[in-house]
């Protein structure tokens, strides 16, 4: 009778952990803005795969001392509560018009009584168009500083522009099932934060105007192996999940080194993401917190991965709540 072969020795025990990284493919655009921008077929395109939103709120920042002067426009950002950034911004070396062009720009006003000389005061947006009436793009105080900073557009600024670029953060959720724009349709948190929620700016400021959107977008996903587990990468209060890789399986042991436990557009990665955000920041409209984060359902630990980082690119913003602030580039 043959013994059985003794394994024991091939088998090792490894964990993986994963890294989430979400982008937002679009500005930070006003409640205002964005009932006029979702039904734009391009925005539609931009923020097709966005599966997270954030809804923030920062005192209403519009432009003012706006001067129009051959492809150069020169304006102040400002807020009322600070002092303002000025400015400028060259039509022709950004090569949206060239030098011997004329272009119309329609200045959109906050006030009902649009002014009619220079230089133009409380402006909201700027818009910018061909002779022909096409329409070439449009800037938003926080459209603008999100094209110079993750964009590059070329411009002049005097001044540091985070400074209107903070955000008091009151809900974070998903939209994983329906479109980002469906979901946002007729919230009911979006619309309690309308109403509950006065002006930090000007008194005389409406909410939609100060109640902002964030979209972002599950774009990679990285993961780290060790193999055998020493706990190199442990995490306090986090129970790793081991598996068992048979070393002389070479497919298997090859797979589990290379190749990710779940796919890309996973929901997990959205659920994962939604929940290590609130857990984080802690919203006062949330009214389910993960108090037991990592351990969550459908999450990445039901994955295999023992814990998930994240990385948000792409948003130059300082979100805060009364519990945490996330300068640029945190997560």
């Amino acid at each position: 009778m043959t013994e059985p072969e003794d394994t024991t020795e091939s088998i090792l025990e490894g964990v993986k952990v994963a890294q989430i990284y979400a982008s937002t493919q679009y500005p930070i655009v006003s409640a205002y803005e964005f009932e006029f921008l979702k039904g734009e077929e391009i925005i539609r395109q931009r923020l097709n795969n966005c599966t997270i939103y954030i809804i923030a709120q920062r005192p209403l920042t519009y432009f003012d001392n706006v001067c129009l002067d051959n492809g150069l426009i020169e304006f102040d950002i400002t807020d009322g509560t600070q002092d303002p950034l000025h400015c400028r911004v060259s039509l022709i070396e950004n090569n949206i018009c060239a030098a011997d062009e004329v272009v119309d720009i329609d200045v959109q006003f906050f006030s009902k009584e649009p002014g009619k000389e220079r230089p133009f005061r409380d402006v909201g947006a700027l818009k910018v168009y061909k002779l022909d009436g096409t329409f070439v793009l449009w800037w938003s105080p926080q459209k603008f500083l999100y094209e110079v900073i993750v964009k590059n557009l070329s411009a002049e600024i005097m001044g540091d522009p985070m400074r209107f670029l903070d955000f008091k953060v009151h809900y974070i959720g998903k939209a994983f099932s329906q479109k980002v724009w469906d979901r946002l349709a007729g919230h009911d948190k979006m619309q309690r934060i309308l109403t509950m929620e006065g002006p930090l700016g000007s008194p005389v400021s409406r909410a939609p105007f100060e109640i902002s959107l964030i979209m972002l977008d599950i774009v990679g996903l990285d993961d780290a192996v060790e193999i055998p587990y020493a706990g190199m990468t442990a995490r306090p209060g986090v129970n790793p999940i081991l598996h068992k890789v048979d070393l002389d399986d070479d497919e298997a042991f090859e797979r589990f080194l290379h190749q990710p436990l779940v796919q890309l557009r996973d929901e997990a990665l959205t659920l994962e993401t939604e929940a290590f955000l609130i857990r984080q920041f802690r919203p006062a409209y949330n009214e389910v917190l993960y108090e037991n984060y990592p351990n969550i359902k459908n999450g990445m630990r039901s994955k295999g991965y023992s814990y998930t980082d994240l990385v948000v690119e792409r948003l130059p913003a300082i979100l805060r709540t009364d519990h945490y602030d996330a300068g640029v580039g945190d997560s």
